[in-house]
């Protein structure tokens, strides 16, 4: 009885997992792909390996619209001063590239060129904030001024790599090895 109860878990875990990355495979394929100009912070920890920690332009205006210096102590702001989360609309632009319009209000509708995009944590998220890449190859990630994301219909994003200022995916070639 042990038995067949741990193998029907074991059988809704499984399930729940595939269901996931089904949904997230979906939304890659469905998404509408959109980059954001990056403001990079840090291009390596040594805990985690090679990372450039992102920061984007459209989240720093979207903290000026809710007035939040980028030098404040946040801990310190009254949390009833800042919305915990919502969605901003941004203009995509020709080129495919997002910039801040303004915070969206329920009900709103868009222009012809405006999405919706959900935004996170007092106004400091608006998609992932790290972008990990494979050890030794942070030199050819230097570069990178946009982050491409597909982006749903409900706002919600998820990165896919990484752009250099011609908009031009960056790929790092093979690594070299060491003698």
């Amino acid at each position: 009885m042990r038995m067949k109860l741990t193998l029907a878990l074991g059988l809704v875990v499984l399930a729940v997992l595939n269901f996931g990355i089904y949904r997230n495979e979906r939304f890659i394929e469905t998404g509408e792909e959109v980059y954001f100009e990056l403001a990079p912070v840090d291009p390596r920890s040594l805990l985690q390996g090679d990372y450039m920690r992102l920061n984007y332009k459209i989240v720093n205006n979207l903290r000026a619209a809710i007035r939040i210096p980028a030098t404040v102590d946040e801990s310190s702001l009254n949390a009833e001063e800042i919305p915990r989360e919502g969605k901003i609309v941004v203009r995509i632009d020709e080129r495919r590239v997002a910039s801040y319009q303004r915070i969206w209000e329920p009900g709103e509708s868009l222009g012809e060129n405006e999405r919706l995009l959900r935004y996170s944590q007092e106004g400091r998220h608006v998609g992932s904030t790290s972008f990990f890449f494979e050890e030794g190859r942070g030199e050819a990630y230097e570069k990178a001024r946009y982050g491409i994301f597909k982006l749903g219909k409900d706002g919600q994003t998820i990165l896919r790599a990484l752009a250099d200022k011609n908009l031009v995916r960056i790929e790092p070639g093979t690594k070299e090895k060491s003698p």
